[in-house]
């Protein structure tokens, strides 16, 4: 051998066998679950086929919340050029709630992070507190105890809690059908009630008539006592005129004040409700009314003012100067004896029977109004009403 072939020999070396990489097709069922290789996402989900795999032993799970994973992960021994598939069954343990939408969700107090509707997933099979926390509202009960079957999502009934605002404030409208630019101040106020914010849950209102311009005023006829210690109690001077739980608004007329004097109103949250009861069937008309105390609350120097309304009531031709024909929320009478209160404990109800003393004609449009006013100073503290209201926020018949 030549020492020329021997160098050939010696730069003649064996090289290290290179392999193409194998494919882990991942599915699962549900779809849509993030797919991890190793321990690392990587950024797909199911179904998809992870290529470029380096052969040797990988571990392969998928994680979509609240759904567990049947196998909960799988090895793969990776060969060169080799393709598999792993398939995962994806199962939920835990409960769902479609109702009042926009409620945060606390299981045994915890909070989940979550607002209803949701699915609240991963929990353990037994019997859960399901409690809800909603800003500016009571919800009742304080839970709700849900079974969790295992591998099952149970359904809490729409009908389980009850929502209502911790506050309702209360708008006082005076007009008179020859007023001018009274049809405006209904305009209004329909305006402001059709936005959710504003929702009759949480905001009221009822129309009085003055006696001027027009002293004819069918509606001021209609109650004409009545609607005369409404607007002396205000010393209202002219109208429109606008009292935003007892305070005077500057310009009736201007909405966006409206809005905000409500708003500002809204947030003052009075430590007791108002429930409202009526039978419009009956003679003399019966109300009940009850103010229920979440917390220690001295009503003293406070009175209740007990009422009802018309809904909705058009007369054609218009009965005055202003062509207005259809009116709403009409003042038509209210309790005549109004009674006074005091302290009410936390926890504590305190009912009224009480009476309208006269006969209804068109109950189906009639709403009962009750709130507490303060007889000095006139603000008003809160309202209820017998209008009946779901338990979903903003929600109310009329």
């Amino acid at each position: 051998m030549t020492a020329g072939s021997l160098g050939f020999l010696v730069s003649c070396g064996a090289e290290a066998p290179t392999f193409d990489p194998g494919t882990i097709t991942v599915t699962s069922t549900p779809p849509g679950a993030v797919i991890i290789l190793d321990g690392t996402e990587t950024g797909s989900m199911t179904p998809a086929t992870l290529a470029g795999i380096e052969a040797g032993l990988h571990e392969v799970t998928v994680d979509l919340a609240d759904f567990i994973p049947e196998p909960s992960s799988a090895p793969v021994d990776v060969k060169p050029q080799g393709n598999y598939t792993v398939d995962f069954q994806l199962s939920q343990t835990g409960f769902q709630i479609d109702k009042p939408a926009g409620a945060s969700i606390l299981v045994n107090g915890v909070p989940t992070g979550k607002t209803v509707p949701a699915v609240v997933g991963g929990l353990p099979a037994g019997t859960v507190a399901v409690s809800l926390e909603y800003e500016g509202y009571l919800v009742t009960p304080a839970q709700y105890e849900v079974t969790i079957v295992e591998g099952e999502i149970t359904q809490v009934p729409d009908s389980s809690f009850d929502v209502r605002a911790l506050k309702t404030v209360w708008l006082d409208g005076f007009a008179n059908v020859s007023c001018i630019p009274c049809p405006e101040l209904t305009a209004n106020l329909l305006v402001m009630t059709a936005k959710p914010e504003f929702s009759p849950d949480k905001v009221k209102f009822m129309e009085f008539a003055v006696s001027w311009p027009q002293l004819t005023d069918p509606f001021f006829l209609a109650n004409a006592q009545e609607n005369s210690d409404r607007f002396n109690l205000y010393q209202v001077l002219g109208a429109p005129d606008l009292y935003v739980d007892g305070i005077k608004l500057a310009d009736p007329l201007d909405l966006a004040a409206m809005e905000q004097a409500v708003r500002a109103a809204m947030s003052e949250v009075p430590g007791f409700l108002v429930d409202v009861s009526a039978d419009f069937e009956s003679p003399g008309i019966p109300v009940q009314v009850s103010l229920s105390a979440q917390q220690d609350v001295d009503l003293t120097g406070c009175q209740l003012y007990v009422a009802y309304y018309e809904s909705e009531i058009v007369i054609e031709p218009a009965p005055g100067l202003n062509n207005q024909t259809r009116f709403h929320h009409v003042f038509r009478d209210r309790v005549d004896l109004l009674p006074d209160l005091g302290p009410l404990t936390a926890g504590a109800t305190r009912e009224f029977n009480l009476a309208f003393d006269s006969n209804a004609t068109a109950a189906a449009d009639y709403v009962a109004i009750a709130f507490v006013q303060h007889k000095t100073t006139l603000a008003i503290l809160q309202t209820g009403s017998s209008a009946p209201s779901g338990s979903t926020p903003g929600k109310e018949s009329r």
